[in-house]
């Protein structure tokens, strides 16, 4: 219902929203001097306020129907706003422009502006970062990468971003770190490669720098790989006291046996054993973030690494990790920096500690060098035992149970190696070809 009383103040209309709760219907008032501007008052059924829309009705330009175009809600919207909206829809009615289009049209670019501002992309890969599996250490490790991303090119619209501005923004990182440069540009590339899969973009202005930024040589975990060497490691590593170095002892012998990561061996579950097969099953912590990882992985485990196990098993089988610690509340397993502490102290290696000598991740090194040099294993057997993603002829991913009864083998073998060099027994043990052995079963 339009009543003919023109309203000029917001005075006038705080009273006609009173009278209009008064006479319980919706009515709407002409505002005075604007042709088509109203403000419609609407009471609602047992509740004392209602609500008052600015609307203006026009005659479209081309098919001269006569559409209402809500400007917005009073009082959050002025009555000054709402005439100024009337004089702009005016202006663009003189244009044989449709104001209701007009929005329509901008609301969308507005969406369109915001979706190809980098952020958008950024909150989008976030968001399938979530859907992955990451270690703690994984996710805190991107959001530090992240950072630098967000302040500097957060704002800019994807368009924007060229190749020039990727160099000059890493050029500026790599001034304090070479290496952190590398990273936030590697981590951009991911990011712009969503923009360019939603085709806003035709080409990711992080590919393809090579040649414009500082390389990085990256510095390989020092490890020992002479079976001398590294007897007398392991000869220190077994003379840990029980008492205060139980779990460092233990997580050492087992690094030495399995040389998987550190971190995985002190988040090791009870659940993850199977003790019927003789096999650890897990999921490394870096496979969510490295595409060279596989995604699960089965440990084929000696009997030394068994009887390991079952002097851990009184002390921690009612907890969910063999390497229980029960004064990290949030994560109650061993600590990965208290198995460099003790490779670095006083000690090992006759008090001088192994620094820049052998590190946990050097159980690694260590024992893919002497399977290959000393015993005669391969390069796929070792790579599949390191947790490697290893491709075929064909391209495709070896899964994790390829070679596991020769990788079990060879775990053994590994495990009375070790035995025998602390013994002081060096002879090297040749053992046959993993692929030719492989080839001959499948033959």
């Amino acid at each position: 219902m339009t009543i003919k009383t023109d309203l000029t103040t917001d005075t006038q209309i705080k009273r006609a929203i009173k009278d209009t709760i008064k006479a319980g219907k919706t009515i709407s008032y002409p505002i005075a001097g604007y042709t088509g501007l109203e403000v419609r008052i609407r009471p609602h059924k047992d509740n004392p306020d209602a609500t008052a829309d600015f609307r203006h009705r026009y005659t479209h330009p081309i098919t001269g129907k006569r559409p209402y175009m809500t400007l917005g809600q009073y009082p959050a919207l002025s009555l000054a706003d709402a005439r100024q909206y009337h004089s702009d829809n005016m202006q663009l009615l003189a244009k044989d422009i449709d104001p209701i289009e007009q929005r329509a049209d901008t609301k969308q670019k507005d969406i369109t502006d915001r979706q190809n501002i980098l952020n958008y992309f950024i909150n989008e890969w976030s968001e399938i970062q979530k859907s992955k599996d990451l270690s703690k250490s994984t996710i805190k490790n991107n959001k530090v990468i992240l950072k630098p991303i967000q302040q500097k090119l957060g704002h800019m619209k994807v368009t924007n971003i060229s190749s020039s501005v990727v160099i000059k923004f890493i050029t500026d990182i790599q001034k304090t770190s070479p290496v952190k440069g590398l990273q936030v540009k590697s981590l951009l590339k991911s990011i712009l490669q969503i923009a360019k899969a939603h085709m806003v973009i035709e080409y990711n202005p992080a590919s393809d720098l090579r040649g414009t930024l500082k390389a990085h040589k990256p510095n390989h975990y020092p490890s020992l790989t002479q079976p001398k060497e590294f007897a007398e490691l392991l000869k220190n590593i077994d003379q840990l006291d029980d008492a205060s170095q139980l779990h460092n002892k233990h997580v050492l012998q087992l690094l030495a046996l399995t040389f998987v990561r550190v971190g995985d061996v002190c988040t090791m579950k009870w659940t993850d054993i199977n003790w019927l097969k003789k096999q650890w099953e897990l999921k490394p912590q870096k496979a969510g973030n490295r595409a060279d990882m596989v995604a699960s992985m089965v440990i084929p485990l000696a009997p030394q690494a068994i009887t390991l196990l079952e002097k851990m098993k009184p002390l921690t089988g009612d907890s969910d990790y063999v390497f229980h610690n029960t004064r990290r509340k949030k994560e109650p397993y061993h600590h990965t920096q208290e198995i460099n502490k003790v490779l670095n102290s006083d000690l090992m290696n006759n008090g001088q500690g192994y620094k820049d000598i052998h590190s946990p991740h050097g159980f690694r090194s260590s024992a893919k060098t002497m399977l290959m040099e000393r015993l005669g294993y391969d390069e796929l057997i070792t790579e599949l035992a390191l947790g490697h993603r290893m491709l075929n002829a064909y391209g495709t991913a070896y899964n994790r149970m390829t070679g596991l009864e020769q990788r079990a083998d060879m775990m053994n073998d590994w495990a009375n190696y070790l035995d025998n060099i602390k013994a002081g027994k060096f002879d090297n043990v040749i053992r046959a070809d993993f692929k030719k052995a492989d080839k001959q079963k499948h033959g």
